[in-house]
């Protein structure tokens, strides 16, 4: 299911493919992430999101496919922060992944 994560403001525009059976989102290539990275203490995952940018981001924008086991770990990276990816990333008709999985609209 192709999915989207905009925060206008943050100037952050992804575009991601949502696996409903295995739960992993891939971050598509020429998606813009956000320009900073938390780093604060409640937030842990700011080391990763470093490692994880390292190679696949240029300009904060992806150069490459990127995978991820979950839908908030892709959020992570892509807000830079800490993000609950089943809530922030929406598909074509403006739901959100917990809400289509909800609804039980689960086609590709």
């Amino acid at each position: 299911m192709k999915v989207y994560l905009v925060r206008e403001r943050k100037n952050i525009n992804a575009v991601g493919e949502y696996d409903v059976e295995t739960k992993a989102l891939t971050v598509k290539k020429g998606s813009r992430v956000s320009e900073d990275i938390a780093y604060t203490e409640k937030f842990r995952g700011a080391k990763t999101i470093e490692k994880d940018r390292a190679g696949t981001v240029k300009d904060h924008i992806v150069t490459k496919d990127i995978s991820f086991k979950s839908a908030s770990t892709a959020a992570n990276f892509v807000t830079g922060g800490s993000t609950n990816g089943l809530v922030a990333w929406k598909a074509d008709n403006g739901l959100t992944i917990k809400e289509v999985i909800a609804n039980g609209v689960t086609k590709k």
